[in-house]
């Protein structure tokens, strides 16, 4: 089964067009990788598939469904989320508290502002699991400002699980990590991948080759290959445009 897919789409700004007749498929639990030098059009096209902008042309399907005009909370609750290349979080809350802000956000909890903190304790146990799910509990009460890098980068991770996703999409996840904090990213990923599909945009070539299932190939905001990691390592057009030596 298909779960997003994208056809045709088109996004220009002034003139220049940032995506060009961009066509995607994404199975339903497969890990999809979205690579391409910079300027290629990836976190346009990220943006498109989350509604955080709309195309000029073209449509984008969640299982079927067209959701190409739709704002991103309502996406969201169709069952598609996103984290993002810059961070995200509260810094001022703890790790804890940012989760139980999220969790009650679907909820009729936003609006009733005479509730007291305590109604967010019913969220406790979730939150609680999604902490430790992505390694944090040790740092469960500890403000997220506090946090280094990697462990910010885990903590939007679960921020965007609090939402149940059966579609995930993650920007650059381990943008800026050393060694030890890619290897942890990658763990995590397969662990939330089981039971959902994961789309990610990624630089790291070992990273891709660890975990992709298949992978679109973008530049100058059209796909220029997809398929497998060895197929798309081997395809002329891409080792001349993108990747050269670094998957020889």
């Amino acid at each position: 089964m298909t779960a997003l897919s994208a056809r045709g789409l088109i996004k220009e700004f002034r003139g220049f067009r940032a995506t060009n007749q961009v066509d995607l498929d994404v199975q339903e639990g497969e890990i999809h990788a979205i690579i391409g030098p910079n300027g290629a059009g990836k976190t346009t096209l990220f943006n498109l598939l989350s509604g955080h902008l709309h195309p000029n042309a073209g449509e984008v399907q969640l299982y079927g469904e067209r959701i190409s005009q739709l704002p991103p909370e309502a996406i969201v609750r169709k069952g598609l989320s996103r984290s993002f290349q810059i961070s995200s979080v509260f810094g001022s809350l703890s790790v804890l508290d940012n989760l139980l802000v999220a969790l009650q956000s679907r909820s009729n909890l936003p609006g009733q502002f005479w509730r007291s903190d305590e109604a967010l304790r019913q969220y406790e146990g979730r939150a609680r699991e999604l902490i430790d799910l992505v390694d944090l509990t040790p740092l469960t009460d500890r403000p997220a400002a506090d946090l280094s890098h990697g462990e910010k980068r885990h903590l939007e991770i679960a921020l965007t699980l609090t939402q149940d996703p059966r579609v995930l999409l993650l920007d650059e996840p381990t943008s800026g990590m050393g060694s030890e904090g890619v290897a942890r990213v990658i763990r995590l990923v397969r662990q939330v991948a089981q039971g959902r599909t994961v789309v990610l945009v990624e630089h790291n070539m070992s990273v891709v080759a660890e975990l992709a299932h298949r992978i679109t190939v973008l530049q100058y905001g059209s796909v220029l290959a997809s398929g497998s990691y060895d197929e798309v390592r081997r395809n002329p057009k891409v080792i001349e445009a993108y990747l050269g030596e670094e998957v020889a």
